[in-house]
């Protein structure tokens, strides 16, 4: 069985809302990793249509997370959006890279390299630029680390789900 990548709570932005979007993006990659690994059921993998509709999903997925998480940075003014943004552009062109290759070469299977390959690319968000905006957060928030954090952090991950809800 494949390797499954897990959320980890040190790669929490502490950034509720968006953490739920990390989470449940890992927990997509996982299933796919699941259901169309080689060790899968015959019933279960080799159906390129199918691994290609799953990940075009995930793809989709993240597309929606960026536009959210960028939404939330233009709530707060972060001044680094435009460079952010690139990076969500650049990310989502390497995907779909991915994918046309991999539909042009007809994959069934989600190996060990395509897996590591998407992980990568997932884990290159998460960890990678966002922790820039999310310390930018922090210290407009506050956080000392101080009993203030919290209600802080409500009052701004509140704003931002309401905002979310009005779409």
């Amino acid at each position: 069985m494949p390797k499954l990548l897990t959320w980890r709570e040190d790669w929490s932005l502490h950034i509720e809302a968006l953490d739920r979007d990390h989470r449940a993006l890992i927990d997509l990659f996982a299933d796919i990793c699941i259901r169309f690994c080689p060790e899968a059921s015959s019933g279960r993998c080799g159906d390129a249509n199918a691994l290609m509709d799953a990940l075009t999903y995930l793809g989709e997925s993240m597309r929606e997370h960026f536009r959210r998480e960028e939404d939330f940075m233009r709530g707060f003014d972060y001044e680094g959006i435009g460079e952010h943004q690139s990076e969500h552009a650049l990310l989502m062109a390497e995907f779909t890279a991915m994918l046309r290759e991999w539909r042009a070469e007809g994959m069934q299977v989600f190996d060990g390299l395509a897996q590591g390959l998407v992980r990568d690319w997932l884990l290159a968000h998460i960890l990678g630029a966002d922790r820039s905006f999310a310390e930018a957060y922090s210290r407009l928030c506050g956080r000392e680390d101080d009993a203030d954090y919290q209600r802080t952090m409500s009052v701004y991950q509140s704003s931002y789900r309401t905002s979310l809800v009005r779409r």
